[in-house]
């Protein structure tokens, strides 16, 4: 195909100012400049779009310009040597019992005030939470707590620099390996966060919509796996509403130019 039915000066021009944009903007695209455009010529011009480097897919049927999408990465945590080590720990311990773990503190890079306080949060397949949290009550007396309450958050974990949560773990929650540990990715991390305020306390009010805001700025984020999974936790319209009315986010649907 030559460069020149690619039209990609007119293609910069149009779509370099959106952050993202869908598969049916580029096909109408390019049956403005060809009405005959079949769909096996447009799926041409996309591999060769995307071959270029000049556009990227961060979605199903969603993509963004390579130089926007430069500037926002997949997110991948950095977490700490305790962390690994209670993962190494439980890995050995319960071989056959699914997973994820992460810590609050990767959330403070979005934050306007820096917590003093650090819960590594341990999620584990229904009907294992308790033997998971008596092995490591065990090990960490005092610092482990089994889905605890508000009151309990208050008195005893808030008090602490570091401890341990041992929750539920929702099934087909969105996940991820990050140096071979199994955590959750950012879109489940920011659901958890809206629905459960007496678990991620520290998180709430302002801080939340600036959460959102700032992970949204500088990270990709799948609206798909996000809304999907609220969804899952019946919380799909009120995050919806919680992001379109608090925050500046403009979702995939307001750069179509929908409510």
């Amino acid at each position: 195909m030559e460069e020149l039915n690619l039209h990609i000066s007119e293609l910069i021009k149009t779509f370099s100012s959106r952050c993202i944009f869908r598969k049916t903007d580029l096909r109408d695209f390019y049956r403005s400049r060809s009405a005959e455009l079949p769909e096996n010529a447009f799926r041409r011009i996309l591999y060769a779009l995307e071959k270029r480097t000049l556009i990227r897919k961060i979605d199903r049927g969603v993509y963004t310009m390579v130089k926007y999408q430069s500037e926002r990465k997949k997110f991948i945590p950095t977490f700490s040597a305790e962390l690994s080590a209670i993962k190494d720990s439980i890995q050995s311990a319960f071989p056959y019992v699914k997973f994820l773990i992460w810590e609050t503190r990767i959330l403070h890079e979005f934050m306007l005030h820096q917590p003093g306080q650090n819960q590594i949060v341990l999620e584990t397949e229904k009907a294992t939470e308790e033997s998971v949290f008596n092995f490591l009550n065990d090990r960490h007396e005092g610092t482990v707590f089994l889905q605890p309450e508000r009151v309990i958050f208050e008195r005893y974990i808030l008090p602490k620099r570091e401890s341990i949560i041992v929750l539920n773990l929702i099934t087909q929650s969105p996940h991820q390996k990050v140096n071979d540990i199994p955590c959750p990715r950012i879109e489940k991390i920011l659901v958890d966060i809206f629905i459960d305020d007496k678990i991620f306390y520290l998180f709430q009010g302002h801080e939340l919509a600036h959460i959102f805001e700032t992970v949204f700025e500088r990270y990709l984020v799948s609206e798909k796996a996000l809304f999907r999974y609220a969804e899952r936790r019946k919380v799909g319209q009120k995050i919806l509403t919680f992001i379109t009315r608090e925050t500046i986010i403009r979702l995939i649907q307001q750069e179509e130019g929908n409510p």
